[in-house]
């Protein structure tokens, strides 16, 4: 077996720096983003099966309402970002949605009160702007502007962010929002039960199919990327970490409780042990709206979910609000499900080559025996590259699972899980079956798979991710 070096070992700390106990400040701190999946399937009513799905960005766009290039940065202000906001230092944190407090006029008709941004029939900028409700054209940001013919501008604009909420309370009416983002304004007391707009609670699945495994969490449609890429990392490298504690509360077949342990982090000891039921909030048709297994029938990440959620409420009702677990620090989420110790690692102060070596420090025959969790910047704008995320198939302000490392052709690879369960980068990528010594056995991951594992450069990965963080 391929062995080595540990992580606090005074010459890898020598050689790469040492590392921070908080997480980095501005457009490099942890940020969140919600799966567009799970969105879709919310907003359209039904379960989705994707693997059927040939032409998947087309599908998302038309019903989310926002062209597939735009939806991976927050500078765009798409619905995967719906419950954040960017703030002056350039960090995404959590933020009570607008659209939530977006009036409707009344009207009778589309002639009386046009639909918001309704640009149908109109010659020139002037109308555009009061069409917008603007007081001026310089509200109007020109994007970019280019000869189409001889004759012929190309113009494409940029409105006000107020003109884009009210564009997207078309379809982002308070109901949803509230579905997919925390809404402070709604603060119920310890002992008031919640439930989702449109959902009720039903019962999950089986806890285990067989057992915990990295590809198991998918995330839902609420913004907690962070705690969903814990759970993948914490299953991949210890594994009994996961388990199902349960007790009976009766004498009722399905009269039992769960118990979740967490942990304070950096070693301070046992923070509450959280029983909950095996209901979660689903659809009226029974879908899943927020986190759910890769495995059909298995319920354990949304049990694990809703322990989480009941933690950082407060609640001491079996029906906490999910929504309440929508942003948050990956490394920190770790370190509460494992009680070990932060270590943070930012990739701009650190070259391609410090960068590789914390990484196999951390690993086992290729794979992390402590979990690991990396980090985009806020906005690729935002990057000191300035890099652009859609063209690179990476997401925004998002957390993924570290799971190892390959080499191949003379090329280094860090291995990472996108928590959605799809969507893998497409840019310094791997397609190759790659092996990693899963404890006792050598597990195979196929790389060309659509299961959201994908192995990038290093060199790639110091450009597109801000950094990752280990819990020892």
């Amino acid at each position: 077996m391929q062995t080595d070096q540990k992580a606090d070992h005074p010459s890898v700390t020598a050689a790469t720096g040492p590392a921070s106990t908080e997480p980095p400040k501005g457009a490099a701190a942890p940020g969140c983003a919600i799966n567009p999946y799970a969105l879709a399937e919310v907003m359209s009513g039904r379960r989705i099966d994707w693997r059927r799905v040939d032409d998947k960005p087309a599908l998302l766009e038309q019903i989310l309402d926002m062209p597939y290039a735009e939806l991976f940065d927050p500078q765009f202000g798409g619905p995967l970002y719906i419950g954040g906001a960017m703030q002056e230092d350039g960090s995404m944190k959590a933020q009570r949605s607008p659209l939530l407090d977006v009036e409707r006029p009344p009207a009778h008709d589309d002639l009386e009160n046009p639909p918001v941004g309704e640009l149908g029939g109109l010659v020139t900028l002037k109308a555009v702007a009061t069409a917008l409700n603007l007081n001026t054209l310089d509200e109007l940001g020109v994007r970019c502007i280019d000869w189409s013919t001889i004759s012929k501008l190309h113009l494409t604009l940029d409105v006000p962010p107020a003109v884009r909420i009210l564009r997207m309370a078309r379809n982002y009416v308070p109901a949803l929002v509230r579905v997919i983002s925390h809404d402070p304004a709604l603060e119920r007391g310890n002992s008031q039960d919640w439930t989702p707009p449109g959902g009720s609670w039903q019962d999950a699945g089986r806890f285990f199919n067989e057992t915990a495994e990295l590809f198991d969490p998918v995330q839902g449609a609420v913004a907690n990327c962070y705690y969903i890429a814990a759970l993948s990392a914490v299953a991949w490298s210890q594994p009994y970490r996961i388990a199902h504690q349960t007790r009976a509360t009766g004498l009722g077949q399905n009269e039992f409780f769960d118990r979740v342990t967490f942990h304070k982090p950096d070693g301070q000891g046992l923070d509450r042990e959280i029983e909950v039921s095996e209901t979660v909030p689903r659809t009226g048709s029974g879908g899943f709206i927020y986190a759910r297994s890769s495995e059909d029938g298995e319920a354990w990440p949304a049990i694990y979910e809703k322990a989480f959620a009941k933690l950082k409420t407060g609640t001491t009702t079996d029906h906490p609000d999910i929504t309440s677990t929508g942003w948050g620090d990956c490394v920190w989420a770790t370190a509460q499900l494992t009680g070990g110790n932060r270590a943070y690692f930012d990739t701009a102060s650190r070259t391609a080559e410090q960068l590789w070596t914390i990484l196999r420090s951390n690993c086992l025959s290729y794979r992390t025996f402590r979990p690991m969790t990396a980090w985009t910047y806020s906005s690729g704008a935002a990057s000191p590259d300035h890099v652009d995320y859609s063209d690179a198939n990476v997401v925004g302000s998002h957390c993924y699972t570290v799971l190892g490392w390959a080499y191949r052709n003379c090329r280094r690879y860090i291995l990472l899980r996108n928590p959605w369960g799809n969507t893998e980068a497409t840019v310094g990528s791997l397609d190759a079956t790659v092996h990693a010594y899963d404890v006792s056995w050598w597990r195979p991951i196929t790389l060309r798979d659509t299961d959201g594992i994908f192995a990038m450069e290093i060199n790639t990965f110091k450009k597109y991710f801000a950094g990752f963080g280990v819990v020892s």
